[in-house]
């Protein structure tokens, strides 16, 4: 990828032309009370425009203000190409939609797209992943979240498994069985949770011998098949039963035939506003004698008669079907009403005996205590089943550790270079003191391997800095033709000291001349001056700050709104 162009319809805001190699926009260095505000000239969010450009959302509240700026300003532009292609992304804030060469993408498909067009839809990350760890972004929401590790280019805590996964993948790690390990740490994550309600489990089972309710379950099913009863209760009892059954039965009719009733007559209601479209019958006609001219023997108005006779004979068939039925239910629910009033009148009589209300109560218990029953069988299972699951995931778990170390034995000499790579750029800071960058497996973590990394003089934030520049490039040397650009907002140099910040420069010119390196940077004007004025320190030649000179695509100013990126204020 290469960035061409960045620009707005609005005649205000200030365009941006990249380079091939290096390209600088310099800024008034703001104060630390106008950094509280997102009415700075434009020098951070000439960067941040790249991400929402490419779909980053607006969180946290001074964004979604600077959203709401954007939406009332105009479309905005950026020129790009990518293995050979020219593509430009147009995005107007306020609307929910992308275009892509004038393509319109809906908000949702758009990350799609976009891995789809740079990487392929095969490849494992997101788009705004890999952004994101080439394109390091400042946030006055956020601070310097993005600067303060080297593992949190997406503004996530160090923990966070797909920050993690996304950093593995650039360092070159296959992360299949890193992906497996965090499915089976989930799953026992989730089975830990569950203990909770299982030692809830455990308690009914204590409180409750699931034998003793089987014993008394078994005591009064015998109680009831012996059941002493008054004279004639059974022969009336059968009676009332079978006409229960008979009620049930009038029931089920009555309900079906209710339901087909009113299905029915929603479709005569229906085809009061059926029209016939004269037009598309026509058209079905016209089309027809196009393929069967010879065989078409219907004309137009006989068409549109057979059907309104059709449509005619259609509702008189359904107005007889619902007379038919609503004569039907009338029937059968007065039949079912003299069931019932005949079966009252025998369990009246039954209650009247004594025995029935006995009868029942006892049966009732017989039904609590088959559920008791049941509920204390299924927790039993669900505890043998956790119990199980958990030593299935455990020995998975293990098996998933033996394959890292395998695994990360098989890469030692992979790792090492990976290594060298990082402490040779770190070497360029720190007189050959390089530190170390080391991938190494994890005994807890759900991600499966750690990334450890340690330069000279570690503990200061300017030393933090310097250590995520310098991993910031590792990870384009080790996937140049990931997206082929790097940037990083000014911030980065805030507390480095001068010949930092120099050598950061150099090795910039000369990634930019040997690797193919696109980068981008935006700069107070103080900081630049600075570096390219500083008599004291010899890290940069005369060649060297010419050419940082050359590259200056955009300078901003506090002096007027005109020389501010969106040419006006928008607190």
């Amino acid at each position: 990828m290469r960035l061409l162009q960045l620009t707005s319809d609005n005649s205000r805001f200030n365009t941006i032309n990249f380079n091939e190699d290096l390209s600088i926009v310099v800024g008034t260095q703001l104060s630390e009370e106008q950094k509280k505000s997102i009415n700075g000239i434009g020098k951070s969010l000439s960067l941040n425009l790249i991400h929402y450009l490419f779909g980053a959302t607006f969180k946290s509240e001074s964004e979604k203000k600077l959203k709401s700026f954007l939406a009332s300003y105009g479309c905005f532009y950026l020129h790009l190409t990518h293995l050979g292609e020219e593509y430009t992304i147009r995005k107007d804030f306020s609307k929910p939609e992308y275009y892509i060469n004038d393509i319109k993408t809906t908000q949702k498909d758009y990350p799609k797209r976009l891995k789809e067009i740079f990487f392929g839809e095969d490849f494992p990350l997101k788009f705004k992943s890999v952004l994101n760890c080439f394109s390091r972004r400042y946030s006055s929401d956020l601070g310097m979240v993005y600067y303060n590790n080297i593992l949190t280019q997406q503004a996530r805590p160090q923990e966070d498994y797909y920050q993690q996964r996304t950093n593995l993948f650039l360092l070159g790690i296959d992360i299949s069985l890193v992906e497996e390990s965090f499915k089976i740490k989930e799953k026992i994550s989730m089975l830990k949770k569950a203990q909770t309600t299982v030692a809830e489990y455990e308690k009914a089972l204590d409180k409750a011998n699931i034998n003793d309710i089987k014993d008394e379950r078994q005591k009064l099913e015998q109680q009831v098949k012996e059941f002493i009863i008054a004279e004639n209760y059974n022969e009336l009892k059968a009676e009332a039963d079978a006409l229960t059954n008979q009620i049930n039965e009038f029931r089920n009719k009555i309900f079906y035939d209710t339901k087909k009733l009113k299905t029915k007559q929603i479709n005569y209601e229906k085809s009061e506003y059926v029209d016939i479209d004269v037009d598309k019958i026509e058209a079905l006609f016209n089309e027809a004698s196009f393929f069967f001219e010879e065989k078409i023997s219907k004309r137009l108005d006989d068409a549109q008669k057979f059907h309104s006779n059709l449509l005619e004979n259609r509702r008189k068939r359904l107005k007889i079907e619902i007379a038919t039925l609503e004569i039907t239910l009338n029937a059968l629910e007065k039949e079912m009403n003299s069931l019932s009033e005949k079966r009252d009148s025998i369990l009246k009589d039954l209650n009247s005996k004594g025995a029935l209300e006995e009868r029942d109560s006892i049966k009732d218990r017989i039904k609590t205590l088959e559920q008791e029953e049941k509920d204390l069988e299924k927790y039993e299972h669900i505890l043998n089943e956790f119990r199980k699951d958990s030593v299935d995931l455990e020995l998975e778990n293990a098996a998933i550790k033996k394959k890292s170390l395998i695994y990360l034995d098989k890469m030692h000499d992979y790792l090492i270079s990976v290594e060298v790579s990082f402490r040779n750029l770190v070497k360029e800071f720190y007189d050959n003191q390089g530190g170390s960058l080391k991938i190494e497996e994890s005994p807890t973590a759900k991600y499966l391997f750690n990334i450890n990394s340690h330069i000279p003089k570690e503990g200061s934030q300017g030393v933090g800095e310097v250590k995520v520049f310098c991993y910031d490039v590792l990870l384009y040397l080790l996937n140049k033709d990931l997206l082929g650009f790097l940037a990083h907002d000014g911030c980065l140099f805030s507390e480095m000291d001068r010949r930092q910040q120099a050598t950061i420069f150099k090795i910039i010119i000369k990634l930019v001349k040997k690797e193919g390196l696109q980068y981008y940077l935006n700069i107070g004007d103080s900081t630049l001056s600075a570096i390219l004025n500083d008599r004291t320190i010899d890290i940069l030649s005369e060649e060297e700050k010419e050419f940082i000179k050359k590259r200056i695509v955009l300078e901003l100013h506090d002096d007027k709104e005109e020389h501010w990126l969106f040419g006006k204020s928008f607190d």
